[in-house]
């Protein structure tokens, strides 16, 4: 067991050398992969293989992207990426959370869980308290929820 131990701490140091100097997975990178999963899938359901073909060549792309060293040029790629969708991404974030929050609540019998609009922080409330007035602990913001 020892020796997997050591070559697995020899991938890690050289997998954190090899990427210390790249671009790596930002917004645009999960962008492109996710139309390039959907163009896949898609694929499988009409069966046709150009959609397979654009999301084969899409996932290049984000691979490439992945792994470049220009970082100057991918970080202004996903700033202008971020210009245009940083709302959008920002939205799906903010829902995600939530979601997660209402099965967490769902699982949970003691607490309600909430996320702060502003700031996106999530907050523990006790249940079977009606209306509560919530106050953020990071951004101070305070909101009205029912537990």
């Amino acid at each position: 067991m020892g020796l997997l131990k050591k070559y697995i701490v020899m991938f890690r140091t050289d997998m954190k050398n090899a990427m210390s100097r790249r671009c790596g997975l930002d917004e645009l990178n999960c962008f492109i992969l996710l139309v390039s999963f959907i163009y896949i899938v898609a694929a499988l359901f009409i069966h046709k293989w150009s959609l397979v073909l654009i999301g084969g060549l899409l996932f290049i792309v984000c691979c490439l992207r992945i792994f470049s060293k220009k970082m100057e040029q991918r970080l202004k790629e996903n700033a202008f990426y971020m210009k245009y969708m940083g709302s959008v991404v920002e939205a799906f974030r903010y829902w995600k959370r939530c979601l997660k929050m209402m099965i967490k609540t769902k699982s949970d019998a003691e607490y309600a869980y909430f996320v702060c609009k502003t700031c996106g922080q999530i907050v523990r409330v006790p249940k079977g308290r009606n209306k509560v007035n919530i106050r953020c602990p990071k951004c101070n913001t305070t909101f009205i929820k029912r537990t």
